[in-house]
């Protein structure tokens, strides 16, 4: 698509045009914090709120940046990231809430994603890691491991071949964006904010009656914490070439009840509350400060 054509054409889903005037972006999943990240702008401007897109646009120390809501789970976060790629976005940072898969992460605490595990629909279809149904498709993919790492005890290797892929110990990542991710780092020690930085497990079962088993297999894979949308965004991040990163708020420590963990969040707890507080100001502040 031309830039004349996204200036006057809204995109299908978001239903936004260029003239939202930004490269940079915020992206939560719920529609209602879009709400709280216009309390850090000025000069708002809502834009769209269309199916589970809700969009405003305002202005943080000089930049003009979007949030956007992404709803819950992988396809509705890859639609979203693909049309802003399509209005010129470059620079995307998605908040949103997690479960800890380690003990000594606290209610509040963040966690900044450096890599997200693909156990997903929406990121193994993009990455190319996704095992169909019908064998007969098998001549569709490709060994293309752009934005894919893969642990295991045998350390599969960058030109691992399709069979490598199917291995069933091989765990499959998306990466995020380095220099956004340490971007976010670095903001996090200037302005001490509670954080840790490593792997988020993305899914999309969250009720499944055997999670509490997976919750403890990653656990001891070295896994942080577990969420819905960023192994998506990190996939379509490498295959559209966008800057990405990922920064998660603990609602539900290790072993906590799911149920009471998600409830008390949305009663205003107030370490939660706190790190939805923190999410968005470290989005923001980065932003902000990388080149443009």
């Amino acid at each position: 698509m031309s830039n004349t054509e996204a200036t006057t054409v809204k995109m299908p889903h978001i239903q936004l045009d260029a003239s939202i005037h930004t490269t940079a972006a915020i992206l939560p999943g719920d529609p209602a914090r879009v709400d709280a990240i216009a309390a850090f702008l000025t000069d708002v401007r809502e834009e769209g709120f269309n199916r589970e897109y809700k969009s405003i646009t305002g202005t943080y120390k000089g930049r003009r940046i979007l949030a956007i809501s992404t709803g819950m789970g992988g396809p509705s976060t890859a639609i979203c990231v693909e049309e802003l790629a399509d209005l010129g976005v470059t620079d995307l940072i998605r908040i949103g809430s997690c479960g800890a898969l380690q003990r000594d992460l606290r209610l509040g605490q963040l966690v900044i994603c450096d890599r997200a595990v693909c156990d997903d629909g929406t990121s193994q279809t993009y990455l190319d890691t996704f095992a169909y149904a019908a064998p007969e498709l098998a001549y569709l993919r490709k060994p293309d491991h752009n934005g894919i790492s893969f642990t295991d005890t045998d350390a599969v290797s960058t030109d691992a071949d399709i069979a490598a892929r199917q291995r069933p110990n091989a765990i499959c990542c998306a990466s995020a964006d380095s220099s956004l991710t340490n971007a976010c780092i670095a903001m996090a020690q200037k302005l001490r904010l509670p954080y840790a930085v490593g792997p988020t497990r993305s899914h999309d079962a969250l009720y499944l009656k055997k999670k509490p088993e997976l919750d403890a297999f990653y656990s001891t894979k070295g896994v942080f914490a577990s969420d819905m949308e960023t192994a998506s965004l990190f996939a379509v991040g490498a295959i559209r070439h966008l800057r990405t990163a990922s920064i998660l708020n603990t609602v539900v420590e290790w072993e906590a009840d799911l149920r009471d963990g998600i409830s008390s969040y949305k009663d205003g707890e107030a370490a939660a509350a706190r790190g939805e507080q923190y999410e968005i100001l470290l989005a923001l502040e980065t932003l902000a400060d990388i080149p443009c």
